[in-house]
């Protein structure tokens, strides 16, 4: 009866760790489908390397160096993306207070578009929220279409700069975390 446990034990544990290298592997994935549709998706390949480190051990890839350095690539990216709307449109002779509104335009519009088409209205959403408010803002301010058409569109710009961003860093993270598995 104890040879019975014990195999029964050792299935149990062998069903565990291939259930975590699953999770691992569907983290960097959704992470990836994350990133495409302008959604931070580095935070789930974060989580895949931690689960990752707890199925492998403390002194084996990766250890707290290669975590740190991953949870730093995710602040880094995210703080990016908060400033990169302002970025745009200052950068293209816009107000502060319109780089302002950019940045709540791009969280209004992902909240709004996400409400009525989910994942893919979030990205369309953002886009529109950021252009109508800055150029609303820029409008007012300047009295001149055409130039806050062109400021507003640096906000657009500078959301697609960080959905680029999101990919690769995303991309990136998974890459390394594969790659560390790997060899």
């Amino acid at each position: 009866m104890s040879n019975l446990f014990d195999l029964l034990l050792s299935w149990l544990a062998a069903g565990g760790v291939f259930l975590g290298w699953t999770a691992c592997i569907l983290l960097c994935l959704g992470g990836l489908l994350l990133a495409v549709f302008s959604i931070s998706g580095t935070w789930l390949v974060l989580a895949a390397a931690a689960l990752a480190a707890v199925l492998t051990g403390p002194a084996q890839f990766p250890g707290w160096p290669v975590i740190i350095g991953m949870a730093a690539v995710c602040a880094a990216v995210d703080i990016i993306e908060w400033f990169a709307a302002s970025w745009g449109v200052r950068r293209r002779g816009g107000s502060r207070a319109a780089g302002w509104l950019a940045l709540l335009g791009t969280i209004a519009g992902a909240i709004l578009g996400g409400m009525v088409v989910p994942i893919l209205g979030s990205l369309v959403g953002m886009m529109i929220g950021s252009f109508a408010l800055v150029y609303w803002s820029e409008n007012r301010r300047l009295r001149h279409t055409a130039h806050a058409a062109h400021i507003a569109t640096g906000a657009v710009l500078a959301a697609m700069s960080v959905l680029i961003l999101k990919v690769l860093a995303t991309s990136a993270l998974t890459l390394w975390l594969t790659a560390g598995l790997l060899l």
